[in-house]
């Protein structure tokens, strides 16, 4: 008659050993490298602590409908600029030249965010003077909601300058974020939420360019205007007026923060985990050979069955 196995079971021996032996000190020995390890290992290799993590938000922006247009001619001592800051324009010899203003925004996938920006200035320049440098500077509500909450005002910069005169000056340009330091994790974020640029003031050199945009530089997170393709456009005639048509996008950036307590638990217990599993299956197999060849003191204790 054919045998088969019916059933099986493990056998277990048993190995006793007094509290002062060197039994005891191999087994101490053995659970710290065992506990130990794995955390020496995971924090060695780098990347055990996650100290900045990324994601992927769009931005709501909010064009505040202030601007300044600066335009160079070839009168070189009387740049002509136009602004909505009431102050800036009590400076200004010639004013009204932005005879006509046209804004607005489009939120192309219906999400609640607007997604680009289309502005277009008309300059009525005096039939003399001759177009070569633009400078446009657009002021807008930055927000982010996802993970990290910041609000802030920034400044996007457009600056152009060509030979030939010009007849209009067009441009497309994205609205970058840029960031010097992480953000903080579900922290609302307020440092910059106040004015760039200083309109209640009566002084002119509160409205210098060059110290404007060295203290905009100054911040750890702001935005500017990067993937930038202007277009000049030469020949103006004398009663046509000098066009600035610009469009803005507001493309999703990737962000990046200091990840919050938990998260960083979860990351470092993943690793932990991961090598502690090979540890113990090592020392699992170390401890095995060592008992069952006697190599430390111990008593081994067979175990038996009652005979019927």
């Amino acid at each position: 008659m054919a045998v088969y196995e019916a059933f099986s079971y493990n056998v277990v021996y048993k190995h006793r050993s007094t509290l002062c032996s060197n039994t005891t000190v191999f087994l101490i020995l053995s659970a710290l490298i065992t506990v130990i390890g794995p955390f020496l290992l995971a924090y060695r290799s780098h990347g055990f602590w996650l100290k900045t993590e990324t994601y992927r938000e769009q931005p709501d922006v909010l064009y505040k409908h202030q601007y300044i247009v600066v335009v160079e001619t070839d009168h070189l001592d009387t740049p002509i600029l136009c602004s909505t800051f009431p102050n800036l324009n009590n400076f200004l010899r010639d004013r009204g030249l932005c005879s006509l203003v046209k804004s607005r925004e489009e939120d192309h996938n219906n999400d609640g965010r607007r997604d680009e920006l289309h502005i277009e200035f008309e300059l009525s320049i005096h039939n003399y003077k001759a177009v070569h440098s633009v400078r446009l500077f657009l002021l807008f509500d930055y927000k982010l909601r996802k993970i990290c909450s910041l609000q802030m005002e920034s400044l996007g910069v457009i600056q152009h300058s060509a030979s030939l005169p010009g007849a209009r000056f067009d441009v497309v340009a994205d609205l970058r974020l840029v960031q010097k330091q992480p953000l903080q994790y579900r922290r609302r974020d307020l440092r910059y939420n106040s004015s760039v640029i200083n309109a209640e003031s009566i002084f002119p050199e509160s409205f210098n360019f060059q110290a404007i945009l060295l203290e905009y530089a100054k911040r750890n997170v702001s935005t500017r205007l990067g993937n930038v393709y202007p277009v000049w456009t030469s020949g103006r005639a004398a009663d046509v007026p000098f066009i600035i048509s610009a469009t803005i996008h507001y493309p999703e950036e990737t962000i990046t923060y200091i990840p919050g307590f938990w998260q960083v638990m979860k990351w470092a217990w993943i690793q932990y985990l991961s090598i502690l599993i090979i540890f113990i299956h090592v020392f699992r197999s170390i401890k095995t050979y060592v008992f069952s060849n006697q190599l430390v003191s111990s008593v081994k204790e067979v175990p038996w069955k009652k005979v019927m």
